[in-house]
């Protein structure tokens, strides 16, 4: 099987698995979905930076506390701020981490503390804000948007980027993306969300391709700095679940800070 029709078959499974996540509207199937990513990601994360080395099974209750937070979070953002209390055990698995590093020998801990620590926050945290705009009852459309506009923002950048890219965007990064590239998914990306939001809120496009780039920039980097390709093979031919997911890591909070920033303006304005 060629490389191509791999990238076509998993990437159309990854694809379906979104959708049916974002559109069934079955609490259930969107919690599986999500709460894999969530795990894989965290798990691809310490393999990527070498956290605990000698104990794997460090990693699983890292991945496992990031599903948990998105769990958390999830029932926070459906049914109140008065359900916060179940963030309580994952500050105690915080505090443990904290704790059992006081009683490591290993010089290595300090990194490999932080390593953990940020890879909660980057994508545990930034994925569970994916809980602000899901709705198990309706479609979920600023979520729908924020991925349909990524994957256009991909599909423009690379068709741009590979007929007409001249310039380059960040070559010490990622020597293959250009300029020509970004606009080419920058373009795509507004048109994606002016189809799905309307025209009139087509701008959030512009906000979703930089944070998207951002997003794929930032991961490269960390790629680059420990020489490895993918962040994982668990999709064939398209690498890990972190080089699928490494935009909408950026783009969920950006997105949701925007449009914090536009709703708390809006206010203002109309008191």
């Amino acid at each position: 099987m060629s490389n191509l029709v791999k990238r076509a078959i998993f990437g159309s499974l990854y694809v379906g698995l979104i959708l049916a996540a974002l559109l069934l509207h079955e609490h259930l199937v969107y919690m599986i979905v999500f709460g894999l990513l969530a795990f894989l990601g965290t798990w691809e994360w310490s393999n990527l930076v070498s956290t605990h080395r000698l104990f794997p099974l460090r990693r699983i209750f890292d991945a496992t506390a990031a599903v948990y937070l998105f769990w958390a979070t999830h029932e926070i953002a459906d049914k109140g701020i008065e359900y916060a209390a179940f963030l309580v055990p994952y500050a105690g698995y915080l505090l443990y981490i904290l704790v059992r590093s006081i009683y490591s020998e290993r010089q290595a801990m300090p990194t490999d503390l932080a390593k953990v620590i940020f890879g909660q926050i980057y994508v545990g945290g930034f994925l569970s804000i994916a809980n602000i705009f899901y709705t198990d009852t309706d479609t979920s459309i600023i979520l729908l948007t924020i991925f349909v506009s990524i994957w256009a923002n991909d599909t423009g950048a690379y068709l741009a980027g590979s007929t007409l890219g001249r310039h380059k965007l960040f070559p010490s990064v990622s020597p293959k993306k250009s300029w020509e590239g970004f606009v080419g998914g920058l373009i795509a990306a507004v048109v994606a969300t002016g189809l799905l939001l309307g025209w009139e809120q087509c701008y959030i496009g512009v906000i979703i391709s930089i944070a998207a780039t951002w997003g794929d920039l930032f991961e490269s980097m960390v790629k680059r700095s420990v020489g490895v390709k993918d962040s994982g093979n668990i999709i064939p031919g398209h690498g890990g679940i972190l080089d699928r997911i490494d935009s909408l890591l950026f783009t969920l909070p950006f997105v949701a800070f925007f449009l914090w920033v536009l709703y708390t303006y809006q206010l203002i304005h109309l008191a």
